[in-house]
């Protein structure tokens, strides 16, 4: 369908899909897409009441020649499909919601609708979205007044099943990601969140953010969760919906495990960057050994603690004041972080920590400030096997043997040096699970 015929008067949103060479899993993620239902009656959603925006970014294979089959298969659906040259998926999903917006927006016009509400959702062409994806958020939207919705993610623990050491990394990590998004609200995630249009144009959408690797200029990686960042340093609130589930794709974690127990899966040295996951053979995976799940879990729960724990408290201190917060972290600590927070932000001489990249040295020093508490915490409130925080990097732990009383001092140091990028190569750069 042409970008340019109109939007149905009826459609509430739309939801966009960036793809790159996604033959093998278009169809099924749009098959989820043409499912959903009402979650009260079970029904099927009105087919009206959205549409389906695929970007596509250059794709060689048959991606878009599944994407035609199916429309054509499909025609009660509203499917429209264009083009983003510009490489990255940052890019791709900015389009894709700009066009949403311009088309929704002159909807709105045509139509006299300007008072009605309208949202925009994102997901990944290799995840497949529950049935009542779409109708759980929007309620969940509507009914807290929210600017943003975030989904469960989960993997079919199935394909981990000869893997026990892997699944119960796996299956750790996403229980800390569940309760700590139950009271903080979370951050987006490419493979699916939902905006609602207005908050989407109030921070001026997607940044776009390039980085340099091997010479060369690369889209950043981190478009969604930087969009999260912005929202939430507006005043606006970010809510997690439980009840919209994603099914994600376990080649994300086949295909770049390696990776992931050196804490590189998605760079170095502060870099962030996509890393093909598509597989062009079929692999044999193996069990971690013990060792290796240590390594792993490491990194996952340093990103893990700095970004779902610490990051939304330090752009919305107000958190520390809620009782779901201080029952999670204590009254006492809660006291202690705020004034912490105060002293950075006021040593740090920031305004704000929206820039890119801007929140994690506050993030890191945090962490390593408050991190025995922090996990005694996690221990009590998540589940006892988070066990006690990774080893410190060697520098600081000779600090802490030798001079004590100057820890926090070398602490800033440590997490200031840029030039090295130690600091980010000690938490590795996440998006793992």
């Amino acid at each position: 369908m042409s970008p340019m015929q109109a939007m149905q008067k009826e459609a509430v949103c739309s939801v966009v899909i960036p793809v790159f060479n996604e033959e093998k899993t278009i169809a099924q993620a749009l098959i989820h897409l043409s499912q959903q239902r009402r979650a009260s009656t079970d029904l099927l959603l009105e087919k009206c009441l959205f549409e389906i925006i695929v970007v596509d970014n250059n794709s060689t294979d048959q991606t878009i020649s599944k994407v035609k089959q199916f429309i054509s298969e499909h025609p009660e659906m509203t499917i429209i499909v264009i083009s983003e040259s510009r490489q990255g998926v940052a890019w791709t999903r900015k389009t894709g919601i700009e066009l949403a917006v311009a088309r929704s927006k002159t909807r709105d016009q045509s139509y006299q609708l300007m008072d009605r509400l309208f949202y925009i959702f994102s997901s990944d062409a290799d995840c497949y979205v529950d049935q009542y994806w779409i109708d759980e958020q929007l309620k969940m939207l509507s009914s807290s007044q929210a600017a943003l919705s975030v989904c469960h993610y989960y993997y079919p623990m199935d394909h981990f099943s000869d893997r026990p050491n892997l699944a119960k990394v796996i299956n750790l990590i996403l229980k800390a990601r569940d309760i700590t998004m139950r009271i903080f609200g979370g951050f987006p995630d490419g493979k699916g969140f939902a905006v609602l249009r207005e908050k989407y144009e109030k921070i001026n959408g997607i940044e776009i953010f390039y980085q340099l690797t091997q010479g060369k200029f690369v889209c950043h990686l981190s478009d969604d969760w930087d969009f999260g960042i912005k929202i939430r340093a507006i005043g606006e609130e970010i809510v997690y919906c439980p009840n919209a589930k994603v099914h994600t794709n376990p080649r994300r974690v086949d295909h770049a495990l390696n990776e992931m127990i050196q804490g590189i899966a998605y760079g170095q040295n502060g870099i962030i960057t996509m890393r093909d996951i598509r597989p062009n053979k079929e692999i044999t995976q193996s069990d971690l050994s013990l060792s290796e799940a240590k390594l792993l879990f490491d990194y996952s729960i340093k990103d893990f603690t700095t970004k779902h724990i610490i990051l939304p408290i330090l752009l919305t201190p107000a958190f520390l004041k809620q009782k779901a917060v201080i029952d999670f972290l204590s009254p006492a600590l809660c006291e202690k972080l705020a004034q912490r927070i105060s002293e950075i932000t006021e040593q740090m001489r920031m305004k704000d920590f929206t820039p890119i990249h801007t929140y994690k040295t506050p993030c890191f020093r945090l962490y390593f400030e408050f991190k025995d508490i922090l996990f005694e915490r996690m221990r009590l409130s998540i589940d006892p096997e988070i066990g006690m925080p990774p080893v410190l990097p060697n520098c600081l732990e000779q600090v802490l043997k030798k001079q004590p009383e100057c820890y926090q001092d070398y602490v800033y140091y440590y997490c200031e040096d840029r030039e090295s990028g130690e600091a980010h190569n000690y938490f590795g750069n996440g998006g793992v699970f």
